[in-house]
């Protein structure tokens, strides 16, 4: 019989993918409140369908037939600049939500819990970013949000015995990104002709990974986390393990649209860090797992998906 997993942000991008990734060896259930990047949340149910809509405030949980036996938690508010414009939108969604999952896995007896933190959590001036240390000074309250879930966590899983597994994504891009993701504005502006906004000229370095490693780390850590103590919580960084500049990026994007990179160039926000370096070592050592998708082939992957399903046409 197959074991039953949620998967909150089911509509989202890395939920979308999570849910093919995962739909042959376990029975999905995929949750969203279809509130967020709405067009295109739309546009992946439609083309991949069976979400259901439920809040993660609400009692999702006991909603259902069956106790899920593990979740996995996506939904939040992502995104550094609204968290500027907006950070009441961020706690709701990032803090209270996850409580809201917390205390609904707590009530129901789910156990296990993957959940998605983020780079943003890391403090700036570091060369590589690795989990044990400088995490106190986030430059946006996104990245503080997404700390506050770590640190609530890590209280559940003592008090109460729950085991969970945190990732801190860097900068994941793909097929089905979301609108408002600097991929996805570069392509649409790239194809139209227009210029892109690049920070410090595109001198800005990010650790891109692409969306398909991400499912497939999560894939493994299913596995995983069943075999783990009671009460353990881990988190780990999960990214491609080699910096980019945003400029190479962006052209990168213009070759395989067949286009020129025209930009304009504007200072990098005081919120923003200049550069991401992801050291994988720990997840590595854990399930022996190392990203594999190129930039160049990831980069291909997702134009070849924006010319087939842009979400605005």
């Amino acid at each position: 019989m197959k074991k039953k997993v949620v998967i909150t942000g089911a509509a989202g991008f890395i939920g979308t993918h999570l849910r093919n990734e995962l739909a042959d060896k376990y029975t999905v259930l995929g949750i969203d409140s279809l509130n967020g990047d709405k067009p295109a949340s739309k546009k992946r149910v439609a083309v991949f369908p069976g979400v259901i809509q439920a809040s993660i405030h609400n009692d999702f949980i006991s909603d259902l037939e069956e106790t899920p036996d593990v979740v996995v938690h996506l939904a939040a508010e992502t995104g550094i600049p609204g968290s500027l414009q907006n950070p009441e939108l961020y706690f709701r969604q990032n803090v209270e939500g996850t409580f809201n999952v917390l205390e609904q896995c707590r009530k129901r007896g789910v156990n296990y819990l993957i959940y998605a933190s983020s780079s943003s959590v890391y403090s700036p001036g570091q060369v590589i970013m690795k989990e044990s240390e400088g995490y106190n000074e986030q430059l946006s309250f996104y990245g503080t949000s997404k700390r506050m879930t770590e640190v609530m966590v890590e209280n559940y899983c003592r008090q109460f015995g729950m085991i969970a597994i945190g990732l801190r994504f860097f900068t994941v891009y793909g097929s089905w990104t979301r609108p408002d993701m600097a991929a996805y504005k570069f392509m649409d502006a790239i194809d139209k002709g227009r210029p892109v906004k690049l920070y410090n000229k595109g001198n800005v370095y990010r650790d891109f990974t692409h969306v398909s490693d991400i499912v497939l780390a999560i894939r493994l850590l299913m596995q995983k986390i069943e075999k783990e103590r009671k009460g353990a919580h881990r988190v780990f960084n999960i990214g491609y393990g080699k910096p980019v500049s945003v400029k190479e990026y962006a052209e990168t994007i213009a070759r395989n649209l067949d286009r020129k990179l025209h930009f304009v160039s504007d200072q990098l926000p005081e919120n923003e860090l200049s550069s991401t370096h992801c050291d994988n070592s720990s997840l590595y050592e854990y399930i022996g797992f190392s990203p594999k998708c190129s930039i160049e082939y990831g980069i291909r992957e997702m134009t070849d998906w924006f010319r087939a399903f842009r979400y605005e046409e």
